[in-house]
């Protein structure tokens, strides 16, 4: 066997093994292969989500030595540490209400994986560059296990693999109840990222109440009251029922903290019905007791709901770690597995493979993890993979094949299964085949009802924008009070300073827009709703808001000029116009841009010809003959040309004809209308085409 650099530990008395006790031998009786600590799972103890069996079950020729965990010191700690008192309000919950454990007991959530590996592309004349190289496991229902490794071990990359989360081309299979993942897969699943991303507006109960509203059915008659009930007891159940009217919150709006956050989209997982909850390191930035409570909360789920729970975490402590089930390790550079088994069995493993006790007073996480991360001082990963490899790889794969062969039911079976559940306490409607769990008549009214919500709480954003444009408004009408008695040239440049002022209205969007959009994006990756919703919903708030604005804009500013009222007209109708020709434009650069700083950057190029090009400064009669093209598709000189005309047909002054004959301009309204419409449509369908295809979550 290779050499490695282990140093050998201390002998004599040392703490009890934290993590349990698993015997292996290289090989079995008659020759067959090595039981192996590497494929075990545990059965949870009935009414406690926390506390192992004292018995273990084994998918494969396993065997688990010292299987009485009740002697096993961790387990005996972990039923007097800590206990939340949300655990008691679900225990006692009926269980004939709507949506009651009882009723998603029953159904399988069974995880296999076969050989999954990622590659990096190299570049010209490069190898590719191996993250992870394959990986085999299988994960039964109602499992809390653990994904750790140093940094760069492939974590995240074979989580996201498993949740069908990962964009780039990767190796392998997935296999949801023995088959393969299809496109109802996103509606048995929750993605819970390691940045929390929500609305900061909302209230707790809201943000989960929208996740249970877009995932669910409900009965015939089900009433609101009847949802906030359901939503209330699942609140209890993860300690958030206190908080459930507190808004989220961000960094600039003061909310709940970050412990209760995580739990709030665990809450949105469970609301959902979702089978499988992937989280992605949930305990990176909490305290450490927050960390266990997180922890705790998710045994609790998966325990309790049957849920199997893959999650991505760093070295946890010794309270946090006994918590999981199961633990697969990976080393890094590449990523290679050099454990996958049961959690109580993964100190014995190692102490196997280097022949040696665990160090006195260390922690079992710190001891599994420095084996493992190369560079570490007493690290071994190349022997500890040779190992895997020799005599718990195989072993896996035969496990692995064996349930392969073990079609259960499918998504839409359980899917089905939870219709017929429900269907007790009313009509439910059929199962939808598609990725979305309701229609598009339910999405857009969900998320326009969101939307609604967020705009009216946002007074910072919403009263800002009135208020400006009535501040705006008084500014302007005083510096031109008279203008209403002067002649046609002063009236002209007053005209185009109208226009003009309205064109970079818009521009203050462009950072709201990019902000909801990492939300949308994360929420429909959930196949919560379909891009449509948002836009649809987004664009009719964005218009009322911007015609209310603009509507206070031009009154206050005609009543402080002076000019003629029936002039009013036709400059509401041309601003109006112009002020929605514009804001799309913007919308579409914020649906390209990666950031605020390049949707600036990006909305030069049309501010330079569509504001250059306003006929005024420009003309016709002034601009070389090859750049009159810019004149044509520019809204600014359609909106200039028909104000001035329809000025000189309220206004008797000489000089507005010649202004008329000297600018070139032309009276085709329609044409002006053509433009705007248009351009509008042009810049909403490639919104709605970026939107879908730019600035997807990357991973």
């Amino acid at each position: 066997m290779a050499s490695h650099r282990c140093e050998p530990g201390a002998e004599g008395s040392r703490l009890p093994n934290l993590l349990g006790t698993c015997m292996q031998s290289p090989t079995a009786k008659g020759g067959s292969p090595a039981a192996s600590p590497c494929a075990i799972s545990f059965k949870m103890e009935e009414g406690r989500p926390d506390v192992p069996a004292t018995s273990s079950t084994c998918g494969t020729n396993c065997v688990a030595a010292g299987s009485d965990v009740e002697a096993n010191p961790i387990w005996s700690r972990q039923k007097s540490h800590f206990t939340t008192g949300s655990e008691d309000v679900f225990w006692a919950a009926g269980s004939k209400e709507l949506g009651s454990d009882d009723d998603l007991g029953s159904l399988e959530s069974v995880l296999t994986f076969k050989d999954v590996a990622f590659s990096v592309p190299g570049r010209r004349g490069e190898k590719d560059k191996t993250i992870l190289e394959p990986v085999s496991g299988h994960l039964e229902t109602g499992t809390l296990a653990a994904v750790m490794g140093p940094s760069g071990s492939g974590k995240t990359t074979l989580m996201d693999i498993l949740a069908n989360k990962k964009t780039a081309p990767y190796s392998g299979s997935v296999h949801f109840n023995g088959r393969k993942r299809d496109k109802l897969f996103a509606r048995m699943t929750a993605y819970v990222p390691q940045n929390d991303v929500m609305p900061a507006y909302l209230t707790v109960k809201e943000v989960v109440l929208f996740h249970c509203a877009l995932k669910c059915q409900w009965p015939a008659g089900f009433t609101a009251d009847e949802a906030g009930k359901l939503i209330d007891k699942r609140l209890k159940f993860l300690d958030l029922y206190e908080v459930r009217d507190s808004r989220i919150g961000d960094e600039h709006i003061r909310g709940i903290s970050g412990g209760q956050r995580r739990r709030v989209s665990l809450a949105r997982g469970i609301v959902s019905g979702a089978r499988l909850l992937f989280c992605d390191e949930p305990t990176s930035g909490l305290s450490a007791t927050d960390a266990e409570k997180c922890v705790r909360y998710m045994r609790s789920i998966a325990s309790r709901l049957r849920t199997t729970i893959v999650v991505v975490i760093h070295q946890p402590r010794v309270e946090v770690a006994e918590l999981f089930d199961h633990l697969l390790l990976l080393t890094a550079l590449p990523g290679r597995a050099v454990y996958n088994g049961p959690m109580a069995g993964a100190v014995s493993h190692f102490e196997k493979v280097v022949g040696q006790p665990m160090p006195v007073r260390m922690n079992p996480m710190d001891y599994c993890m420095d084996l493992v991360t190369p560079e570490a001082r007493n690290a071994c990963e190349d022997l500890c993979v040779e190992y895997y490899q020799a005599h718990c790889s195989p072993n896996i794969d035969q496990m692995v094949d064996q349930h392969l062969q073990l079609q259960r039911a499918t998504t839409m079976e359980l899917l089905e299964a939870t219709r017929q559940s429900m269907s007790r306490y009313g009509d439910v409607p059929p199962v939808r085949n598609s990725k979305h769990a309701v229609r598009f008549r339910r999405q857009l009214r969900v998320v326009f009802g969101r939307q609604v919500t967020m705009a009216l709480r946002d007074r910072q954003g919403v009263l800002t924008d009135w208020a400006v444009a009535v501040a705006k408004a008084f500014l302007v009408g005083v510096a031109y009070l008279r203008i209403g008695s002067l002649d046609a040239t002063q009236q002209c440049g007053f005209f185009f300073m109208l226009l003009m002022s309205l064109c970079i209205e818009g521009m203050k969007n462009m950072p709201k827009v990019i902000n909801e959009r990492t939300i949308m994006k994360m929420e429909v990756s959930e196949a919560l709703y379909s891009e449509w919703a948002y836009i649809v919903s987004f664009s009719v708030i964005q218009w009322v808001q911007q015609l209310i604005s603009n509507t206070l804009y031009v009154v206050i500013l005609f009543a402080l000029s002076g000019l003629d009222w029936s002039l009013l007209g036709p400059v509401f109708l041309w601003t109006s116009l112009l002020s929605i020709t514009f804001d799309s434009m913007y919308l579409m650069v914020a649906s390209i841009a990666k950031d605020t700083a390049t949707a600036f950057v990006l909305s030069l190029p049309f501010l330079m010809v569509f504001l250059l090009y306003n006929g005024f400064t420009a003309t016709r009669e002034t601009v070389p003959g090859f750049m009159v093209w810019a004149l044509e598709v520019s809204p600014v000189a359609y909106a200039m040309e028909s104000v001035v005309i329809a000025a000189s047909k309220v206004y008797d002054d000489g000089l507005y004809p010649m202004l008329i004959s000297h600018f070139g301009y032309i009276d085709e309204p329609e044409r002006g209308i053509e433009v705007m419409v248009t351009g509008f449509l042009l810049f909403r369908t490639v919104q709605i085409v970026c939107m879908r295809v730019l600035n997807n979550v990357q991973r």
